[in-house]
């Protein structure tokens, strides 16, 4: 059984390798617009730097930019100083306004906001003091007009751990007020990341899906000290009028040695090439299922799950980040009460991960294996049949364009995002915006590796001459890049390195679909 969450209400849980800063309190300016307050001194040197992946101490490291004439490079300082937030998706940001920043946010063209993050500008927007920007990916084809940039560097996740703590200690802590709706937000919200000395990170949060259903998530990561490796678990629990869920993915990723290339010459994509040497795990994946009423939600749900680890590249040009994360598929079709689901499942993968990219044409890169088991399975529906789908891509690790971190530090509730995208929709200053309609699932990565998992589960109903059940477990490892980002129109953005194809059935039958 998983272990299951108190009733309390559990708190958003602000992800990353430790604690970035401290909210002693809030301001609140006056109301009916987005609002700002003062940047705070951490938020300040987090940008400035203090952790990273050393990139540009190691051997044959190679690092030549130049940006096209569609590019305007906003300072660090002037970033440092007006940055106010941005929304979860990357696509919406806030600055204080002031006529350097429009001089350099143009519609149409392209922002390197130096250390934070390169991207497109697509419209602005104002109220009161606080310019609202509204953004998309920077295809690299166009934002560079020639590149070679060229890495190879080890990802110790204790050493990674230890950055942290130590640049955490040695920033001062501060007021910092951010916007106008924050403080009533955070009422509702108690901060709740607890990172100790000895190399763990654990936090919890709130999120609501589709069906407006509550799932309580809480994630423990621990970072080794005896060979530097990362243990991450993961704990889901829904909550809602006529089902409950229960889902859980514990596993274990060895240190690794990270090695990139990307060369452009006049605007062209000329080939790219990633991979993760020596990168070894494992993923135990569960879930328990129960229905209550006769009428339960079918719709799928798709989640980004909190506690993603992002460490920022410490290069001088480009922002680039490493992110280690998760997501969440989660398709009941349960039809009637009394239903139960219960599925164990199992994954290790092996090997060196990576790809080649020439032109459009990409092919895997190394050595990978993997393996898979399914462990336990219970079904059972009283009246009629059922299915299920429950799929996770754990662990995803990413190389993105971009910080991640301090984006995470900076990020505003979901109701001042929404204000600011009807701004931007309805009431632009320059641009035009349209929603963006994003996809939990997909990944707006450079590059990126991941072990996906999807299992079922299916019950005939005991009215059945012949009762059956049925469970089936796919799991990939795939690499693959964002095309967006790169600029390059691709047949196949993604490639399988390894496919582990698994079925149980009870009973083991021609009648229940097996072969004899």
């Amino acid at each position: 059984m998983i272990r299951g969450f108190s009733r309390q209400r559990i708190a958003l849980g602000m992800v990353g390798i430790a604690l970035l800063f401290l909210l002693p309190g809030c301001s609140k300016k006056s109301p009916g617009t987005l609002g700002v307050g003062s940047r705070s001194s951490s938020a300040t040197a987090a940008i400035n730097g203090g952790w990273a992946l050393h990139v540009l101490n190691q051997p044959g490291t190679v690092f030549r930019v130049e940006y096209s004439d569609k590019t305007n490079v906003v300072p660090r300082q002037i970033v440092s100083d007006s940055l106010r937030g941005f929304s979860e998706d990357h696509t919406i940001f806030l600055f204080k306004d002031s006529p350097a920043l429009r001089e350099k946010l143009v519609p149409g063209k392209f922002a390197l906001l130096e250390g934070l993050d390169l991207r497109k500008v697509d419209a602005l927007a104002l109220d009161g003091d606080t310019l609202v920007v509204g953004t998309e990916p920077a295809p690299l084809r166009e934002a560079l007009k020639n590149a070679q940039m060229q890495w190879s560097t080890p990802v110790d996740f204790k050493e990674i751990f230890d950055q942290r703590a130590s640049a955490e200690r040695q920033i001062p802590r501060s007021h910092f007020a951010l916007l106008d709706s924050f403080a009533d937000w955070w009422s509702t919200h108690e901060q709740t990341v607890y990172a100790s000395s000895s190399g763990e990170l654990e936090g919890e949060k709130e999120i609501e899906d589709t069906d407006f259903a509550t799932w309580k998530i809480k994630y423990h990561h621990i970072f080794n000290d005896s060979d530097h490796s990362l243990n991450f678990n993961l704990q889901l629990h829904r909550e809602a009028p006529g089902m409950n869920a229960e889902i859980a993915a514990i596993g274990h990723m060895t240190k690794f040695t990270q090695t990139a290339s990307i060369l452009m010459a006049d605007g062209e994509f000329k080939q790219a090439s990633y991979k993760y040497v020596g990168l070894h795990g494992n993923v135990n994946f569960h879930w328990e299922l129960s229905t209550s009423e006769s009428k339960t939600s079918m719709n799928e749900v798709r989640l980004k799950l909190p506690g993603k680890i992002s460490v920022p590249l410490d290069f001088t040009g480009v922002p680039m980040s490493l992110q280690v994360s998760e997501a969440l598929l989660f398709h009941p079709a349960f039809t009637t009460k009394g239903e139960v689901a219960q599925g164990g499942f199992h994954v290790d993968y092996s090997g060196d991960e990576g790809f080649k990219l020439t032109g459009t044409d990409m092919e895997p890169d190394g050595e990978a294996e993997g393996e898979s088991a399914i462990d336990k399975t219970v079904a059972f529906s009283p009246l009629a049949a059922y299915g299920v789908v429950v799929a996770m891509a754990v662990p995803r690790v990413e190389l993105r364009v971009g910080t991640e971190e301090i984006f995470e530090a900076l990020e505003i509730p979901q109701s001042v995002y929404l204000k600011a995208g009807k701004l931007l929709q309805n009431s632009p200053i320059s641009g035009s915006w349209l929603p963006k309609a994003g996809n939990p699932l997909s990944t707006e990565a450079a590059a990126y590796f991941q072990i996906v998992i999807s299992t079922t589960a299916a019950h005939s109903g005991m009215q059945s001459i012949v009762p059956c059940q049925q469970f089936t477990m796919v799991a990939k490892g795939q690499v693959g890049v964002d095309s967006k980002i790169l600029g390059v129109d691709m047949n196949s953005p993604a490639k399988d390195i390894f496919t582990k194809n698994l079925v149980e059935r009870q009973p083991n039958a021609k009648i229940c679909g097996a072969d004899k």
